[in-house]
């Protein structure tokens, strides 16, 4: 569970920040669903970071054909 005290990410700003330093023009029709799609993905990623890694795990290798 999140910490209370922690502020929630402006993620609209965030999604504006990126798309002007990659050249990604975002149509304003679109903008909400793309905010909410990335916030989405920030929660489905901090599930996965959540997760504990032990310390001597290793990459796993590069499959080269």
């Amino acid at each position: 569970m999140s910490d209370p005290k922690e502020k929630e990410p402006d993620v609209g700003a965030y999604v504006d920040a990126m798309a002007e330093m990659v050249g990604l023009p975002i149509a304003p029709q679109y903008r909400d669903a793309v905010i909410a799609n990335m916030a989405r993905t920030a929660q489905v990623a901090a599930l996965a970071l959540a997760e504990p890694l032990a310390d001597d795990l290793e990459a796993a290798p590069v499959f080269r054909p």
